[in-house]
């Protein structure tokens, strides 16, 4: 099997795995499994020397076609993340908020009028 033909199948892989519905209980094994495929791509992609036959220029082409889905997916896959540290960042403010809530607040924006 070519270089070409085993990169198209990592591509494929990895597709397929980003297209799967996972949880947030999966998100931890989804993206061990995106990595490594990441990792294995990445070795191939070193391996490609041209010149290559028609039917590898093809698969190349369907190859391309596939890192832009890729690429999108991902993207959404980080700003799920993103939301998802964001809301928990949230959540643990006002839990400390509720715990104690006599706190020393800041002092910004305080008016001292210097009157004689």
């Amino acid at each position: 099997m070519s270089v070409v033909a085993e990169l198209f199948h990592v591509t494929k892989e990895l597709y397929e795995l980003l297209h799967q519905p996972a949880g947030k209980e999966q998100r931890d094994e989804t993206i061990e499994a995106l990595q490594r495929l990441l990792d294995e791509r990445d070795l191939l992609i070193q391996k490609l020397q041209p010149p290559y036959s028609e039917e590898e220029q093809e698969l190349g082409m369907q190859i391309v076609s596939l890192n832009e889905e890729i690429y999108e997916k991902i993207q959404e896959l980080k700003r799920q993340i993103q939301f998802d540290l964001k809301s928990i960042k949230q959540k643990k403010i006002a839990n400390r908020n509720y715990m104690n809530p006599y706190q020393p607040l800041s002092l910004d924006g305080m008016f001292y009028d210097k009157k004689r």
